[in-house]
């Protein structure tokens, strides 16, 4: 008996536990509603999947500077300069395209799973999305984007 109970209690905390790594997995806002710009050299930090919730009937705009339009923003020949902090004021850029509430987007994530979320000259996370025209970057914001929960192996949306 009191090993049936042990093993359900595993079970228990196994489930439990696995709720717990789905609910890390799920980034987080500051008190400004930005999605944070993880520490340089962090790793296992990544999100891929998320939904435009912007409700600006004109659309959530994706940004690029035209200098580095040629350049997928994580390959191994992008410049170092892009990813300078608080030094693109990006919220200047040339529009890329833009994206209607409800879509899904797909973040780009650079190698060892790292969000390669960058920050503007005022410290802004802005988050780098794939579009058939490139590469661009979106405003990392809860009033523009949140994050769709994901299986934290296989990084495949849940919703």
């Amino acid at each position: 008996m009191k090993a049936e109970i042990k093993i359900v209690s595993l079970v228990i905390a196994g489930i439990l536990g696995m709720e717990a790594n789905l609910a890390l997995a799920i980034p987080v806002t500051d008190k400004q509603g930005d999605y944070p710009v993880p520490p340089v050299g962090a790793r296992g930090n990544r999100h891929v999947h998320w939904l435009v919730v912007d409700s600006d009937s004109q659309g959530l705009n994706c940004r690029m500077a035209q200098r580095f339009r040629s350049f997928y923003v994580n390959a191994h020949n992008m410049p170092y300069e892009l990813f300078a902090r608080n030094k693109h004021n990006v919220s200047q850029w040339p529009i890329l395209t833009t994206f209607q509430r409800g879509e899904r987007l797909r973040a780009v994530n650079g190698n060892l799973n790292n969000q390669m979320t960058i920050a503007d000259i005022q410290g802004k996370p802005w988050l780098p999305i794939v579009t058939k025209q490139g590469h661009c970057f979106v405003r990392a914001n809860s009033r523009f984007v949140k994050p769709i929960r994901e299986d934290p192996t296989t990084s495949e949306p849940l919703e």
